[in-house]
């Protein structure tokens, strides 16, 4: 891998109720980053596969509050970028650049707002694997 996303990779499965070992991200299908980019919509759709539904949608609601700082029902911009910045990491890691940030809400924010709603990052978790099957 050009570049190392683990920590990353680590940060976002803590924000979902989950935790990654190093050996978790080896075994990772091809694909999670491709030219010095995370892909973050599709690390999300691998991670789902790893709880029971009733397990997922309470991950999803721990996940939505944790990063929701301000409880306002929406997460934004400034939240993501907090939250992964201050998740504890085995490794120093640097904090995510503007434009990533900006690729995850772009991924998930499905009505164009500038900000994900409850909705948007349940539906985004959830969401099959269409294109697989």
């Amino acid at each position: 891998m050009e570049d190392d996303f683990r920590p990353q990779m680590k940060k976002m499965a803590v924000a979902m109720g989950a935790s990654l070992t190093e050996q978790d991200i080896d075994h990772m299908p091809p694909g999670m980053t491709s030219q010095g980019i995370f892909h973050y919509s599709r690390f999300l759709e691998y991670m789902r596969q790893f709880k029971t539904s009733e397990q997922r949608e309470e991950a999803i609601k721990k996940a939505f509050v944790m990063l929701d700082k301000d409880a306002s029902g929406y997460i934004e911009w400034n939240e993501i970028k907090y939250i992964l910045s201050t998740v504890p990491t085995a490794t120093p890691s640097a904090p995510l650049s503007d434009e990533e940030v900006e690729a995850m809400i772009q991924a998930v924010d499905t009505d164009g707002d500038g900000r994900i709603s409850y909705r948007e990052f349940s539906d985004m978790v959830k969401k099959e694997k269409e294109l697989k099957k």
